[in-house]
């Protein structure tokens, strides 16, 4: 299995991008860490965007869509009462500038609907049981209990108000993603090897057997 392999392999040239949506505390960024390994591609999380879009002179216009912050409910619904198409297009464009039309992994920032017109593209969606998520975030964040009960709860419904904004579609419908796996039952490892296995039985480019060093985080 790819995992046992004792190297970094590499993808041929053709293209791939992976997108992971997640909810808060299933680990998705240690899956994303994996597939950007094996696959030898960038991996471009939160910080990364913003670095990125800072050197192109974006990060202004595109900050508040890279920290996936939330929505008013009311301003929302005035956004897009006239120019729903408009508020879609301009954040689209805006990120592609900014990372461009390569290869990569991705972790949340509506990836699924970015790119959702690319044939190279895989969606994932991540998820997991509430108790074990939670468990997560206290030991990550070094949390109490309630207040990692509350850093899940918020974290997801914000990322259900930010995703509902930008796209008009509701965050972790499993008709939106390629696969929906549930990533604290799997564990990391494992959850990834399925992302891998998927990919290379829907005929979407995978790794040569040429070898090269990790990937670097993005």
């Amino acid at each position: 299995m790819l995992w046992k392999r004792t190297g970094i392999t590499i993808r041929n040239k053709r293209s791939m991008i992976i997108t992971i949506a997640r909810q808060c505390g299933c680990g998705a960024l240690d899956v994303g860490k994996i597939l950007a390994r094996y696959y030898g591609i960038p991996l471009y999380t939160r910080k990364s965007l913003m670095e990125a879009a800072r050197g192109k002179g974006l990060l202004s216009e595109m900050e508040d869509f890279f920290e996936e912050r939330p929505v008013d409910e009311l301003m929302s619904a005035i956004t897009f009462s006239f120019d729903r198409d408009d508020v879609q297009e301009k954040f689209c464009k805006a990120f592609r500038r900014v990372v461009g039309e390569g290869d990569y992994v991705l972790i949340g920032r509506c990836g699924n609907f970015i790119f959702r017109d690319r044939p190279d593209l895989l969606s994932v969606f991540l998820h997991g049981e509430p108790e074990r998520r939670i468990t997560h975030i206290m030991a990550s964040e070094g949390l109490s209990r309630p207040e990692a009960e509350e850093f899940v709860r918020d974290t997801d419904d914000r990322r259900v108000a930010y995703h509902k904004f930008y796209t008009g579609l509701n965050w972790g419908n499993a008709p939106d993603y390629d696969i929906c796996l549930d990533v604290c039952r799997l564990g990391a490892g494992k959850t990834a090897e399925l992302i891998e296995e998927y990919a290379d039985a829907a005929g979407l480019p995978h790794p040569s057997e040429k070898q090269c060093p990790a990937a670097r985080e993005m």
